[in-house]
């Protein structure tokens, strides 16, 4: 029984790498996810580093 089911998640498996829309599928897939994984990153970077002051320029003088 399990050489059945092996088998068949074999012949599955060689025909979605095969197919290259699945292939391109999955890179964009993996693509979109990375992407919004580093704007999350970007966003906590940024939002953690303090404000640069301001200088007015009438106090200078």
């Amino acid at each position: 029984m399990d050489k059945v089911t092996t088998r068949e998640n074999l012949t599955w498996n060689n025909e979605f790498w095969e197919n290259p829309w699945d292939q391109g599928g999955l890179a964009v897939i993996s693509l979109f996810i990375i992407m919004i994984f580093f704007l999350v990153m970007f966003a906590i970077v940024f939002g953690l580093l303090p404000l640069p002051e301001k200088v007015n320029e009438c106090e200078e003088d």
